[in-house]
């Protein structure tokens, strides 16, 4: 069960008000309806907390609700991604944290950590990505989909060794698909950081 923080007990907005404590107009409306509707659930029976205690959503959807026009292209896209990828569950986590800490995104990383147990990833495999440290507990596609990931958000490129590697893994549709999964979460990284969206503090 989550614990949902108090609404005034932190800026949960970062440099953004908390759009649902405001006035919303038409379009807004119905971008939060639509997190409330599908992403919310989603959120609490993975075990982390997307609003507070009076409901605001935080996180990066408060940040889609403010301009609900590319919050609802973004949403089309991460749908498309969920609904057809051919990446296992604990392989796309090992991807979206890898993305989380080489961006420091906090909300990406305490979301996904959350998730990724959700999922089943082994506790030591997510402690690998978290710690920049992967392990002998990581099985060959997620070493292989760590190794491409990381090479592609800090060097953005990937050497060709990587690439073989990744494309025995996965095939090409996986590899197509972990660079959309990539892209999805370096923009959510974005969002998190440029208006410095704090996380709740567990972990």
């Amino acid at each position: 069960m989550t614990v949902h923080p108090p609404t005034d007990g932190r800026r949960w907005g970062g440099r953004l008000p908390l759009a649902e404590a405001g006035t919303l107009d038409r379009d807004q409306r119905a971008v939060a309806e639509q997190l409330h509707l599908f992403a919310v659930p989603w959120a609490e029976q993975a075990g982390f907390t997307p609003t507070t205690d009076d409901g605001y959503l935080i996180g990066p959807w408060n940040v889609l609700v403010h301009r609900p026009q590319p919050a609802r292209g973004f949403n089309e896209w991460v749908k498309a991604d969920q609904v057809g990828s051919s990446l296992p569950a604990t392989v796309r986590e090992v991807v979206i944290l890898t993305v989380g800490v080489a961006w420091q995104a906090a909300y990406e990383l305490y979301a996904h950590t959350a998730v990724a147990r959700h999922v089943g990833t082994a506790e030591p495999v997510i402690g690998g990505v978290l710690n920049h440290a992967p392990n002998d507990d990581f099985s060959a596609a997620e070493l292989a989909a760590h190794r491409f990931t990381d090479e592609l958000v800090r060097a953005r490129t990937v050497t060709d060794e990587t690439y073989g590697r990744t494309l025995e893994v996965f095939g090409q549709r996986g590899v197509i698909d972990m660079v959309h999964l990539i892209g999805i979460y370096l923009a959510t990284s974005a969002l998190l950081n440029a208006f410095e969206i704090p996380a709740p503090d567990a972990c």
